[in-house]
């Protein structure tokens, strides 16, 4: 079965491949550039799940945002050390009292030339592009996830609640000229820093929502390195370098270096690795579990005939989980949702099926040990104990009043097969441990989220990376007030609300003493993660394995794939 299935995509991907006008193996033409670099040539990428949306406001899946973020540009970026470094903006400036931020942009960034523009050619980037992509942040109509980010800005709530937005817009959103935006929140919030710098910030045109329409989901214009060209569902997408491009690099070569970023969506991580082999690909984002013994050693270096490769390893701001929706009348009980926490073996599955390409177990809570200056010790999660896990079955099944627990489903992607094979793990573990039987349903990444977001999942298979290096990133899918009245839960995909909890998040967003946030995090999230509104599985740690060509390929700890900086040699 499983080598039908291979054969069967590597069809798939020989049809991509020749339509994309590709041959055997990957050929390019490179041009000397200033101070040693090489221009041109494609870059070819692989995400083994499909691209959601490309509008800013819904972009909330890895695959997306990874395309995303080298069409548009933000206010912020953050640099290899996840250090805050100007975009279109100029970091900001900001009040003594934590409530206004006032942000100097860019006067020589350029929108893409694009037919939504007159005669097609891009217009210069100005402060009313970011008020408008920030309120459609807040419209509710355009189906957005970014709300939790944007509502502390000063009548971004009552907007988003209205959907009526007042004369002169949103109070805490002004341009008072073409290269000036100020924000003022209604409350001080320390990381609110960072938000500038996220996925749903990225700033584009209303001139192409306007003559795109629905069809902006998939045809996305930016200021950014890269310019989209064309997409082909569940096959690929490709951009190719913007040359009006704002940024230069020290030596005065405009960047990108690349010519063409081609990304293609093959789901099988083991015909992705088979296709980089063959030098159809140049990256393979994780490497196959069964695998990676054979090409990594102890000291996390390539052996044998892999030698001749690049392996780029990062301990990852990720964390891998699966979710209960509490409001589901099963899993809504907190003594079986402990059970399952206490009856997984995530070392286990670290051991024999990750063969571990890891970080560590999830035994504390959602923020991963990576969090710079963050007391995880302090946060006390589940590991692996049998008899706890029993006595937790026992008093579940009192406060259902059954005497069988019914059969659960998780909803899952494949993730390339490394998800399938650690959810079979998991499925084995609680049947052998609690005597539930565990059903696996497998859908693309793509309607996984849409499900989870609408509640329909009670029990779910996601995971985090961080979007900024700060606990409040992962600690927002917890709070209570994330949850909307009606609608889509797009960051509390749980519907967990403890009163207690949010106390004590909503203290550590306050403070402005640096020395205490991270204890009072800590304090929150261990109250938290004692209700076992998810099942922890392990931290990541990312593994690129690199063309022996490939030069300085972006690399930080939450893998955003900048590639404006990546370039090759002969």
């Amino acid at each position: 079965m499983s080598n039908v299935r291979g054969l069967s995509l590597i069809l798939v991907l020989s049809v991509v491949i020749s339509s994309c006008g590709r041959k055997a193996g990957i050929q390019h033409t490179l041009r000397d550039g200033k101070g040693g670099k090489k221009l041109g040539g494609t870059f070819h990428f692989n995400e083994t799940a499909d691209i959601r949306s490309l509008d800013p406001v819904q972009m909330n899946d890895q695959s997306s945002v990874q395309v995303g973020e080298n069409v548009y540009d933000r206010l912020l970026e953050f640099d290899l050390n996840l250090n805050l470094i100007p975009g279109l903006s100029s970091l900001p400036e900001i009040s003594k009292d934590g409530l206004t931020y006032t942000y100097h942009l860019r006067t020589d960034a350029y929108f893409h030339d694009d037919p939504c523009f007159p005669v097609g050619k891009g217009r210069k980037f100005v402060a009313s592009d970011v008020i408008y992509c920030f309120t459609r942040a807040l419209d509710k109509t355009t189906n957005t996830g970014a709300e939790p980010y944007f509502k502390y800005i000063k009548g971004g709530s009552a907007y988003y609640e209205s959907n009526k937005l007042p004369p002169g817009g949103i109070p805490g959103l002004q341009a008072p000229n073409d290269s000036t935006v100020v924000i003022t929140l209604e409350k001080p919030f320390s990381p609110f820093l960072f938000y500038p710098a996220v996925g749903f910030a990225f700033i584009y045109p209303h001139e192409a929502v306007e003559h795109y329409g629905r069809d902006f989901v998939f045809h996305p214009v930016g200021t950014g390195a890269f310019k989209f060209v064309d997409y082909k569902q569940a096959q690929y997408c490709r951009l190719v370098r913007n040359e009006h491009y704002w940024k230069f690099d020290s030596a005065g070569n405009r960047l990108p270096y690349i010519d063409t970023f081609m990304v293609s969506f093959i789901p099988d991580n083991k015909v992705e690795l088979e296709q980089f082999q063959a030098k159809k690909l140049d990256h393979v984002y994780r490497i196959p579990n069964e695998f990676f013994q054979d090409m990594v050693d102890k000291n996390k270096e390539l052996k044998g005939k892999w030698k001749k490769y690049n392996l780029l390893h990062v301990p990852a701001l990720a964390v891998q989980f699966y979710g209960f929706n509490v409001q589901d009348p099963v899993v809504s009980n907190r003594h079986l949702r402990r059970a399952i926490a206490f009856a997984v073996d995530r070392d286990k599955i670290i051991r024999y099926i990750l063969k571990g390409q890891a970080a560590g177990p999830g035994v504390h809570g959602i923020v991963p040990s990576s969090m710079p200056g963050y007391p995880i010790d302090r946060v006390h999660g589940f590991t692996f104990n049998p008899d706890s896990a029993l006595v937790e079955l026992a008093l579940a099944k009192k406060e259902l009043g059954v005497e069988a627990i019914p059969d659960l489903t998780l909803y899952l992607n494949a993730g390339g097969g490394r998800n399938t094979e650690v959810a079979e793990a998991i499925q084995s573990q609680i049947k052998e441990n609690l005597g539930i039987n565990v059903h696996l349903q497998l859908l693309e990444f793509s309607q996984l989220t849409p499900r989870i977001d609408d509640g329909k999942a009670p029990f779910f298979r996601l995971g985090w990376i961080a979007d900024y290096p700060n606990p409040e990133n992962f600690l927002n899918l917890l709070y209570g007030k994330n949850i909307p009245p009606s609608g889509p839960s797009t960051i509390n995909s749980t519907r967990y609300r403890n009163p207690e909890f949010d106390k004590r998040f909503e203290a550590a967003i306050a403070e402005v003493d640096r020395s205490k946030i991270n204890e009072l995090f800590a304090e929150a999230e261990n109250i938290a993660i004692q209700d076992a509104p998810y099942l922890v599985l392990y931290y990541d740690e990312d593994y690129h394995l690199l063309q022996p060509n490939v030069r300085d390929f972006p690399g930080n700890a939450m893998f955003q794939l900048d590639m404006k900086y990546c370039w090759f040699s002969e």
